[in-house]
């Protein structure tokens, strides 16, 4: 299958339509239906079918769609590291981070990735494991930085431990668990967790440690700001990466615990694709990340995985 055949199924899938994407890559709709009827010869498939607005994948279109995106990415990665070697410092680097990254990192790397590509668009969104590693895995995204996933789910990952911080449970300040020294004032609690419900909780093995039945949080955020409002003037209780504490202390009525129980620290690690190097932006901003992280703490590692 040619370059122009990947194009022409990704920009129809996007627009919905082959006017739309003819319009997209600035070609005739004659010549687009044509290019899409060679693809689809090549594969000995029929990837879209006629809808009532334009068109929809077929069941093997859309297996098709998600490899050709795929392939497109490659592509325009490809392009991007020659121009980025060539001295054209353009391009786009997609990055995702924990809380804890988007507070303590990120803003701190900034400048000095700047100065080696002022041009590039970076992106970062917030998001955790494992919908973040899907979108790594992808090739959507091209950094996470977050909480490094148990060894059953790193195939594929390239991961370089940051920092390990510590869990702090924090709640608001007046709350009635404001003065719990022990997990087990604390399984009655209503709690909080950072990120979607379906990944892991982060204090859970410290209450099994314990011998207590683990919380069920049953309200989860991916915004940071909404979860300390929920928190701030009430009786909810979160776990919560401690290195990010001098940042929200200050600014919230919240207060951390001063817990007795021991309570296992989380690794932070940056994360690629094993089997997708990355463009010099890229890895710019990796070395940027690997340094603020040596600022942090005196003992972070540089392994890699």
């Amino acid at each position: 299958m040619k370059v122009t055949h990947v194009e022409t199924i990704v920009a129809i899938a996007e627009a919905g339509s082959l006017r739309a994407a003819a319009r997209t890559l600035q070609k005739s709709q004659p010549a687009l239906t044509k290019t899409l009827k060679q693809a689809e010869e090549e594969l000995g498939a029929k990837i879209f079918a006629r809808a009532a607005r334009g068109v929809e994948p077929t069941e093997i279109g859309r297996k098709i769609i998600a490899r050709a995106r795929m392939i497109s990415a490659e592509f325009r990665k490809l392009d991007e590291d020659i121009r980025q070697i060539q001295g054209d410092g353009s391009g786009d680097l997609h990055v995702i981070v924990s809380p804890l990254a988007a507070v303590r990192i990120v803003p701190q790397v900034m400048d000095r990735f700047r100065r080696q590509f002022p041009h590039v668009h970076l992106q970062v969104a917030g998001g955790h494991p494992p919908a973040a590693l899907a979108v790594l895995r992808s090739g959507e995204a091209d950094l996470v930085i977050g909480p490094v996933p148990a060894k059953d789910d790193r195939a594929g990952l390239t991961i370089r431990n940051l920092v390990k911080t510590p869990l702090a449970v924090i709640t608001g300040k007046g709350s009635r668990h404001a003065g719990a020294t022990r997990l087990s004032e604390l399984g009655g609690a209503e709690w909080i967790m950072v990120g979607p419900r379906k990944r892991s909780f982060g204090i859970a093995a410290d209450f099994v440690a314990a011998g207590l039945p683990v919380p069920d949080p049953i309200t989860t955020s991916d915004s940071i700001t909404s979860l300390l409002a929920m928190i701030e003037g009430s009786d909810r209780v979160c776990s919560f990466p401690a290195l990010m504490l001098e940042e929200i202390l200050p600014r919230w009525q919240i207060v951390a615990l001063a817990l007795t129980d021991p309570v296992q620290p989380v690794q932070i690690g940056l994360m690629s694709r094993a089997d997708r190097p990355l463009t010099p932006a890229g890895q710019a901003f990796a070395d940027a990340v690997m340094n603020r992280a040596r600022q942090l703490v005196p003992t972070s590692s540089d392994n890699q995985e």
